[in-house]
């Protein structure tokens, strides 16, 4: 019997929103004036993002997003005297339009999920690898939205250093769950960081295929 269920947040939970990225590859432009135009910029930290992502997953690691957008503005040739500054100015600059463009539940089942779930008297989690957007901010979307207090706690991976699929991040999920290997189930999109990750680690998984999954789908696993 399933007695506690992580999910990942992106294409799990959330889906992000376009506006977002959007305005965050603006503001790059206006601020460092780059010679890019806002969509080779969007498609440069995209590119970037999946680099760190297949190294964080290679070597069970978290490279920090400021590290992340000063590679970004290396790329884009932007002149600076203070890489290490204008990366600051510009994670900070994000986080605050990820607040203001948030990302939107996956399907119109999702709130009703987790209530459900919940008022079944399983413990919920979120376990997920981050990128240039890291836990704090994560964590404060979800208390606007009113989502928080659906979840026990969070694991992060820029929070603990670690990114699935390595059992070290897994292995954080158990020991705050406080229950067996057997009786949690991850739920997550990725095949190898979320699948192969919770089942050679010893949990139940469950892979989300189809955007508009619904609690049914879960009750199957439960």
């Amino acid at each position: 019997m399933i007695k506690h269920i992580s999910f990942d947040f992106w294409l799990t939970l959330f889906r992000p929103n376009p506006l977002f990225r959007t305005k965050r590859a603006a503001f790059i432009k206006n601020c460092f004036h780059p010679e890019s135009s806002v969509t080779d910029i969007v498609q440069c930290i995209s590119a970037q993002d999946k680099i760190f992502d297949n190294k964080n997953q290679e070597e069970d690691t978290k490279i920090p997003a400021v590290e992340m957008f000063r590679t970004v503005l290396e790329k884009l040739n932007i002149l600076s005297d203070d890489l290490q500054r204008d990366a600051t100015t510009l994670i900070n600059r994000s986080n605050q339009l990820f607040l203001e463009y948030p990302p939107e539940p996956l399907n119109d089942h999702v709130p009703s999920i987790l209530e459900k779930l919940v008022s079944m008297g399983i413990t919920l989690s979120i376990g997920s690898n981050t990128g240039f957007v890291e836990g704090e901010t994560l964590r404060i979307f979800l208390q606007q939205k009113g989502l928080f207090n659906y979840f026990s706690f969070c694991i992060f991976s820029d929070e603990i250093k670690s990114s699935k699929p390595s059992a070290r991040f897994f292995n954080a999920i158990l020991n705050q769950s406080q229950q067996p290997k057997q009786q949690i189930l991850h739920i997550g999109d990725n095949p190898v960081a979320d699948a192969m990750g919770a089942a050679q680690f010893g949990f139940q998984y469950l892979l989300i295929a189809n955007q508009d999954y619904s609690f049914d789908d879960i009750g199957a696993k439960l």
